[in-house]
């Protein structure tokens, strides 16, 4: 058994004026996606996904086509361990971390899903089986709106079941971050979870030590269940003494990449929570090994979960095997990418995403009318707006 190809597929969905949406990292114009599709013996074949596809779709799929597939063509598939090994040792020098982590992830993620596919099992059977069958959830939406449509958009997801809500800040002015999740809490009242993302990898200008912690003492007493990325990834010491200073809870991560960069997150508890995504993180197998890590730490994964079908399936298997994953994040933004690839839609209930169970691999399908429908744009996705430097 041997793998006898790897190529790349690039969808996009371009959103209609009335469905961009605006947060801390600029504007977004649309939806892209980008899978890996690896087959064996020329007939088996399995779907991955390389997470933040936004960016250099193009990029990405050059250096699958002439780095990583001579790398994988003729390995047995269920050689996973050594093809993670192989990947990342034979890119370390020109990649480590950052966009050749994703496109590890998206190959590792496939390979799995053939595994699943072979044996005729879920993957959440081949890496610890079914700890939980329904994932806790909360609704991630709340990008850049007035107060008032932030308002109904928290009592509609409230309504439906969600236990919290996640809301985006990040502005240049801490200040009007400060008012607005001040009187959102005051609008929702004290019994929904309120989770804020500041995104402080993505803004321009991300926010030094001294703005986060005087962000972090404004809203204390707002009863926050996390702040999210409220310094850039880099800032490891900065996120050190912001976690032991406020009695909000941080969260980080999704901007992270292999254990070797979530150990010192991980054993400095630079954070409280850490967020791995398997489609950027590492893969499926990285992924484990992180959560791993964390559990020896007394610490807790929220995985990010902002992709297409394909990612939100493998994080899905992620969830479901890991005990230390809590928490599943719900991305309301208008996403066809996402539902349009699923063999099963996604079952809501009752603040609850449940398990889609039984399905051979990762249980996902890419029906050739979906990549008929969604072909790749090569405009551009997110509209980052102009940069100044300051220095």
């Amino acid at each position: 058994m041997k793998i006898t190809n790897v190529e790349t597929i690039l969808l996009s969905y371009r959103y209609e004026q009335d469905e961009k949406w605006k947060w801390s990292g600029g504007a977004t114009l649309q939806r892209n996606c980008v899978l890996v599709r690896v087959t064996v013996d020329d007939k088996i074949t399995g779907l991955g996904e390389i997470g933040e596809s936004a960016y250099l779709p193009r990029a990405i799929e050059k250096m699958i086509d002439y780095r990583f597939k001579p790398m994988l063509l003729g390995e047995d598939p269920f050689n996973i361990e050594k093809i993670w090994q192989k990947m990342y040792i034979q890119s370390a020098h020109y990649g480590r971390r950052g966009v050749i982590a994703t496109v590890i992830s998206g190959i590792d993620i496939a390979l799995y899903d053939i595994m699943g596919k072979i044996l005729n099992r879920p993957v959440y059977d081949l890496i610890g089986g079914k700890y939980r069958e329904k994932f806790r959830v909360y609704a991630s939406g709340g990008m850049a709106k007035s107060i008032y449509d932030l308002t109904a958009e928290a009592k509609d997801y409230i309504q439906r079941g969600y236990f919290g809500f996640k809301v985006r800040i990040g502005s240049e002015d801490p200040s009007e971050d400060i008012e607005l999740i001040r009187e959102l809490r005051s609008r929702v009242g004290s019994k929904t979870a309120l989770l804020v993302d500041a995104g402080q990898c993505y803004t321009n200008f991300p926010w030094t030590y001294d703005t986060a912690f005087r962000v972090c003492k404004k809203l204390e007493d707002c009863d926050l269940f996390w702040l999210e990325e409220p310094l850039h990834p880099d800032d490891i010491e900065g996120f050190e003494r912001l976690t032991a200073a406020t009695s909000i809870p941080i969260a980080a991560g999704e901007n992270e990449f292999v254990r070797y960069g979530y150990y010192p997150l991980i054993t400095r508890h630079a954070v409280d929570m850490i967020q791995p995504d398997v489609t950027r993180s590492g893969g499926i197998s990285e992924c484990k090994r992180i959560a791993a890590i964390a559990s020896a730490c007394h610490m807790r994964c929220a995985p990010h979960i902002f992709g297409s079908g394909v990612g939100f399936m493998a994080n899905m298997h992620f969830l479901a095997s890991t005990p230390n994953a809590f928490i599943m994040e719900h991305d309301q933004t208008l996403n066809p990418l996402r539902e349009e690839l699923l063999l099963k839609p996604i079952v809501y209930k009752d603040g609850y995403v449940e398990l889609i169970q039984d399905l051979p691999g990762l249980g996902v399908e890419l029906r050739e009318e979906t990549i008929e429908k969604y072909p790749y744009n090569d405009e551009d996705a997110v509209n980052k707006g102009e940069f100044i430097p300051i220095f």
